[in-house]
């Protein structure tokens, strides 16, 4: 009976000693594990989320706050310090100044001339500007003309992307000034106008115009310049619908 009583005890003490040892390899890598580096964080940002990062902070409770800015705007990342697990991502509303370029490759910004390369295919450059708002925000305003419209375009200072793109417009000319337009230009008397804005160029003006010999001429006006575009004679389509086949 002793020495059954021996067996107990000592397959008791085998059994704990076991539970220990493979608690404390459990536990140990815990204690062990060492926070990441300010350069493991800003790899692994990287690696999780296409962007440039903005500011890489560590707070007291074993996390690192990032600021990065994304396709759709600046969000702030909260990440565990040992893990490298994302925490929260959150959407900021905060528009950053030039001083708070990113932390290993700052973006260079584009010169003028780049900017004009960049814009060509919007139209003829008339007034380019790189404006600097209170705030210490920037950007370069461009005003192209594009088929007689002039476009307002607000251009990214580092990538030449367009912003936004609002279109000036000029005032188009009257009905009564077309008219006077087309009978001062063939020295005739207006009978009938219309008015067209077709949408790969620009709005237009057709009058019908009487001359005194009885000819009948169609005049289109430009909408914006004034200026007399084509004349049409009706006698020439008549000749044309009944020459020889």
């Amino acid at each position: 009976m002793k020495n059954g009583k021996v067996l107990i005890t000592a397959g008791s003490a085998l059994v704990f000693g076991l539970l220990v040892f493979v608690g404390f390899q459990w536990w140990a890598p815990s204690l062990s594990a060492e926070n990441l580096t300010k350069e493991e964080v800003y790899q692994t940002a990287k690696d999780k989320y296409p962007g440039t990062i903005i500011k890489t902070t560590k707070s007291e409770g074993e996390e690192y706050q990032i600021e990065m800015q994304l396709e759709t705007g600046v969000y702030l990342i909260r990440m565990d310090a040992k893990s490298g697990e994302v925490r929260s991502i959150k959407k900021e509303t905060i528009v950053h100044t030039a001083e708070e370029t990113t932390e290993k490759t700052p973006q260079k910004q584009l010169t003028q001339k780049e900017i004009k390369e960049r814009i060509s295919s919007q139209g003829d450059l008339e007034q380019i500007d790189f404006v600097k708002e209170i705030d210490n925000s920037y950007y370069y305003k461009a005003v192209v003309n594009k088929n007689n419209e002039k476009i307002t375009l607000i251009l990214d200072p580092h990538t030449g992307a367009i912003i936004d793109s609002t279109m000036v417009a000029d005032s188009i000319i009257t009905e009564n000034e077309a008219i006077a337009i087309a009978e001062k230009h063939v020295k005739g008397t207006a009978d009938d106008t219309e008015f067209y804005q077709p949408s790969d160029q620009t709005s237009y003006y057709l009058v019908e115009v009487e001359l005194e010999d009885d000819r009948d001429a169609v005049v289109q006006v430009d909408g914006y310049t004034k200026e007399v575009k084509t004349i049409t004679w009706e006698d020439d389509e008549v000749e044309d619908n009944d020459g020889p086949e």
